[in-house]
C-alpha cells in the first residue's frame, strides 16, 4: 500500500491512495507560541444515493492527534487513549539523527522506527527485522523519474495503518529536527 502525500512535509499533507482517494489529511500550525500539535484525520465513507452505493466524500473524523512539546514529553492521543512519548517508545540503538523508536502496537508485537539519512523506516523488532513502512522522499525528476513524498506501508503492516501513520507523524517531526539542527552546525 502506497500513501501518496500531497506535499514534501508529512506534517502538512494529505495522503491518498494508488487511485487518487485522499485517505488521510495532516495539519499542523505553522508558528506556535506554545506546543505544536498535528491533528491527524481519516477519510469517512458515507452512504449515499437511491442504491445505497458507498461514497468516499472528503468528510473527515478526527484519528488523532501529536503534541509536539519542546521542554517535556510530547503526547500521541488516538484510539480514545493519550501516551506521553516517553512511556510509549523506547530508545534504542543510534542512527544518524538520533536512538531509534521502539513501540508495541495493537497487535502484541514491537516495531521499530529507524531514524535515517533523508527517510524514516519502520521494521519489526525482532530477529527477522523485516520491513514494515518506508517514508520516501519527493523526487524532482532532475536524476531518475519524479515521483512525490509517500509512505509505503507493506503486507505486514496493513493491519495497523493507522498506528503506523500517527508514529509515523511524531518521528518525522523528530528526525526532521534533528536533520535541521545537524545543517544549522
Amino acid at each position: 500500500m502506497h500513501l501518496y502525500l500531497s506535499s514534501s512535509s508529512p506534517l502538512h499533507s494529505t495522503f491518498s491512495n494508488e487511485e487518487g482517494q485522499v485517505l488521510y489529511k495532516v495539519e499542523t500550525p505553522v508558528m506556535s507560541l506554545s506546543a505544536r500539535t498535528s491533528t491527524i484525520s481519516c477519510v469517512v465513507p458515507s452512504t449515499s444515493g437511491p442504491d445505497s452505493t458507498t461514497s468516499m466524500q472528503d468528510t473527515f473524523a478526527l484519528l488523532g492527534q501529536v503534541e509536539h512539546n519542546r521542554f517535556s514529553s510530547s503526547v500521541m492521543r488516538f484510539g480514545g487513549n493519550e501516551f506521553k512519548t516517553k512511556d510509549y517508545f523506547r530508545k534504542e540503538g543510534l542512527g544518524p539523527y538520533g536512538r531509534h523508536r521502539v513501540f508495541t502496537a495493537s497487535d502484541g508485537r514491537e516495531y521499530k522506527w529507524l531514524l535515517q539519512d533523508s527517510k524514516s523506516k519502520l521494521i519489526t523488532n525482532d530477529e527477522a527485522k523485516t520491513l514494515v513502512a518506508s517514508f520516501h522522499v519527493k523526487h524532482f525528476g532532475i536524476i531518475g523519474k519524479a515521483r512525490p513524498a509517500s509512505l509505503e506501508i507493506f503486507p505486514p503492516g496493513e493491519h495497523i495503518v493507522q498506528e503506523i501513520l500517527i508514529t509515523f507523524i511524531y518521528i518525522e517531526k523528530i528526525r526532521k529536527d534533528k536533520e535541521a539542527a545537524a545543517h544549522s552546525q
